[in-house]
């Protein structure tokens, strides 16, 4: 039966304002950021680039399962204290630089976070771990993929500008300016990463920051809403195949559909589709995550379980015409 002229157009137009709706939709989900967020921005604005020194950070590499972040720092120091050459600076006075972090490279030979007048000083990489206490009970990948972790970069930079040659400290004069963090990479592949200023026990962020003694932030970290929309979707793909398995197996049972050899391939191409489909879900996440355990695990025993018993009724009946 033909559809009408009207039906047809009104069925052609919905068609490609569904299509058109669902790739905006898609456009508009957040498919990998990294930002300072509002608040900070803020303050950074109050000082002058002359009076404050300006850090880089870029994230290299999230591991979920280690819980462990690998970034680069750049750290540019206004003129006065040393003059920028691109990928380095070159420094004016002995510098030293301390990140807290599981581990560092400060690319010299000593790895000590000291630099001599007219030294250059280039990025520095350093291995971050996740601060547990914050998002306790989703900092896991058990969550996959509403998962999220919170990773705590902080550190002091000063610059002695007397005294760094000897060993007596009473001639000692060192200077320290504010730490303005500035994102360095367009995204983390896979993740929404947010910088957050913030600050240790009995200071305000606002007053640690223009202190500039010492600086420290937390660096938030989520799956995109792009890679949540397209596992969700997944897993409706994976549960509604065991579904679809379920009922034909049902409508067979209950002699509404006869065991057919089109109905056993069919259960088995969707079991193994599914096998297959599980290595490319975005964010490869680790087997035995809670998306297994409550989508995956079950849909795939449906199949199994469906098909097997399928394969029964089609060997035990007792007549049957020969299927290509």
């Amino acid at each position: 039966m033909h559809l009408k002229p009207t039906l047809n157009t009104l069925f052609s137009l919905l068609t490609v304002l569904f299509v058109v709706t669902f790739v905006f939709f898609l456009n508009s989900l957040d498919s990998g950021s990294y930002k300072v967020d509002s608040k900070s921005e803020k303050l950074f604005s109050t000082i002058k680039d002359e009076d404050k020194i300006n850090v880089y950070v870029q994230l290299k590499e999230f591991d979920a399962t280690s819980q462990t972040l690998k970034a680069r720092l750049w750290v540019y120091p206004p003129e006065k204290y040393a003059t920028a050459l691109g990928s380095s600076v070159q420094v004016k006075y002995a510098t030293s630089i301390g990140i807290d972090a599981a581990s560092i490279d400060f690319k010299d030979d000593s790895n000590a976070g000291w630099w001599t007048e007219r030294q250059y000083l280039r990025a520095i990489d350093v291995e971050l771990d996740v601060d547990e206490r914050v998002f306790s009970s989703r900092e896991n990948d058990n969550w996959f993929p509403f998962d999220r972790y919170s990773i705590p970069i902080g550190g002091t930079i000063d610059f002695w500008i007397k005294g760094s040659d000897t060993d007596d400290e009473a001639d000692d004069v060192r200077e320290s300016l504010p730490i303005q963090l500035n994102s360095y990479t367009a995204n983390l592949s896979g993740w929404s990463s947010v910088m957050e200023m913030s600050a240790y026990d009995g200071y305000t962020v606002e007053s640690q920051f223009r202190a500039g003694q010492f600086f420290l932030a937390n660096i938030v970290l989520e799956r995109t809403s792009l890679n949540k929309i397209l596992t969700i979707l997944l897993g409706l793909i994976f549960f509604g195949g065991g579904i679809s398995m379920l009922f034909l197996f049902r409508s067979i049972l209950m002699n509404h559909r006869p065991p057919t050899l089109s109905g056993l391939i069919w259960a088995g191409s969707t079991a193994f589709t599914m096998i297959q489909t599980r290595t490319v879900i975005p964010g490869a996440p680790r087997i035995g995550v809670k998306f297994d355990l409550f989508i995956f695990y079950p849909s795939l025993v449906m199949c199994f379980i469906s098909g097997g018993l399928m394969f029964y009724y089609w060997i035990s009946k007792e007549t049957w015409s020969r299927e290509l």
